[in-house]
């Protein structure tokens, strides 16, 4: 009997051995070894600009998402004042 996890546990097995794979390979591969630790910096530097980007990307979109809500809720909150308004109005 299998658990019903089994094909997200083995797609996360496989996953983290390629990582693994990947990372032994530029580790073991046949260059000098200041050669191989100059490209790994250089590879980390870029995916660290990379995330700071986005982290960046991702904060100026949450600021712009806020207002646009915050927006929307004064908008609704004067559209159910005028309603109720009116329909004290009328009574």
């Amino acid at each position: 009997m299998g658990r019903d996890n089994d094909g997200l546990g083995g797609a996360l097995l496989f996953v983290t051995g390629a990582a693994v794979g990947a990372a032994l390979g530029v580790l073991f591969a046949p260059r000098a070894g200041s050669e191989t630790r100059e490209n790994l910096a250089d590879w980390l530097k870029e995916r660290r600009a990379k995330g700071e980007d986005l982290l960046h990307t991702v904060k100026d979109e949450s600021v712009v998402k806020k207002e646009a809500i915050i927006a929307a809720a004064k908008a609704a909150k004067q559209a159910y004042a005028e309603t109720n308004s009116k329909h004290h109005d009328h009574a």
